[in-house]
């Protein structure tokens, strides 16, 4: 995974002439302005769609292929969200390997892993994020990956809170390391170890995560439940 990440020169900005970093600057400005308005839309987009769905069915009578097509649903309404908000900023999907599982257990309890590192994604990013309208949308991501998270611990015989009352987060290195193995290529995309910065490349790492969820449910949901 090292090597396959990309490093750019992190004092590039110092290196620059200053006419061209307030030309920079401003356009930073513009894109978190865009980030923020995409937000609000997406964010009230999302939520009305989850809230049509939800009515539908009653959880108590939900079966595995039910629950699973709707996770899939909901990760790849996230990486939809996520490249709107983000817009040109979005990052490109990176190329995944070793994600196909051929066995349904396997694919379950990898399921459960990737769901709860998503909860403690989002929790470690959260206090970063400068935007209360982004701050408002991660977090009702994040309610929707622990939903995820406490179904798939508790049919894998797992406790629904695995850190009692209150869930904590995992670091940006953890959360890489985890990854790293089923990341083939970045494609170009920014370096998920590099430092966060700002809202843009926080949402950048979220949709690192969330290209990963949703590959990997597209590839095995269709096998194990179509």
């Amino acid at each position: 995974m090292t090597k396959q990440i990309g490093r750019s020169n992190e004092n590039a900005d110092e290196q620059r002439p200053a006419t061209l970093l307030v030309g920079m600057t401003s356009r930073r400005s513009l894109l978190r302005t865009s980030v923020l308005s995409a937000t609000a839309v997406a964010s009230a987009s999302l939520l009305l769609t989850q809230t049509a769905g939800a009515t539908t069915r009653s959880a108590f009578n939900l079966s595995s292929e039910q629950a699973f097509q709707e996770i899939r649903k909901d990760e790849d309404a996230h990486v939809a969200f996520l490249m709107s908000a983000l817009g040109s900023a979005a990052r490109p999907k990176p190329s995944f390997k070793g994600l196909r599982q051929d066995d349904r257990e396997d694919f379950i309890n990898l399921s459960r892993v990737f769901e709860n590192v998503g909860v403690g994604a989002y929790l470690m990013a959260a206090p970063a994020i400068s935007s209360k309208a982004i701050l408002a949308a991660a977090g009702s991501i994040l309610t929707i990956e622990a939903r995820h998270a406490g179904y798939l611990d508790s049919i894998t015989d797992m406790a629904l809170s695995p850190n009692g009352a209150f869930d904590k987060p995992i670091s940006q290195a953890q959360i890489v390391a985890d990854v790293a193995p089923f990341i083939a290529s970045l494609n170009g995309g920014p370096d998920p170890s590099k430092p966060l910065r700002n809202d843009v490349d926080i949402l950048n790492f979220a949709l690192l995560l969330e290209y990963l969820e949703a590959t990997y449910y597209d590839i095995n949901v269709p096998k194990f439940f179509d």
